[in-house]
């Protein structure tokens, strides 16, 4: 599959976010990359497979209006061990915010982490109700 279809990765030189750019990779998508540290080794080595690293962060409204310009799709991963439950969910919800008219962005999956398929909006590996179950993904319909 060959397309112009960009996915913009939240997190990519994360665990999670490495590991979505890892099997997304020759499906055919351009893959984005956000990270705060474009500089590091791990951004480097996105680079170097094709990634298109940006530099942004989640709580910077004008980073996430940048890198999703011309996103089909997004992946977003949040966590409340660096930021907490509610920094985590104020960069899920401007996330979407920016997500929806910078891509027509008209879906949102939540995931859930133990399984890898879509979750509940308001489940959590832990059981616990919360929104938004992290990471998500957007796409356009």
């Amino acid at each position: 599959m060959t397309n112009d279809r960009t996915i913009l990765i939240t997190g990519v030189t994360g665990q999670q976010g490495g590991a979505v750019a890892q099997a997304l990779r020759g499906t055919g998508f351009r893959l984005r990359g956000l990270t705060r540290k474009p500089d590091g080794e791990r951004a480097a080595a996105l680079a170097r497979d094709g990634v298109e690293i940006v530099k942004g962060d989640l709580e910077d409204a004008a980073t996430l209006r940048r890198a999703l310009v011309g996103a089909w799709g997004v992946f977003a991963v949040q966590t409340p061990l660096e930021a907490g439950v509610e920094r985590e969910e104020a960069q899920g919800k401007l996330l979407a915010t920016r997500a929806r008219p910078a891509s027509n962005t008209t879906s949102i999956h939540p995931w859930d982490r133990r399984t890898s398929v879509p979750a509940s909006p308001t489940s959590t590996t832990s059981g616990a109700s919360r929104k938004p179950c992290a990471p998500s993904a957007f796409r356009r319909m």
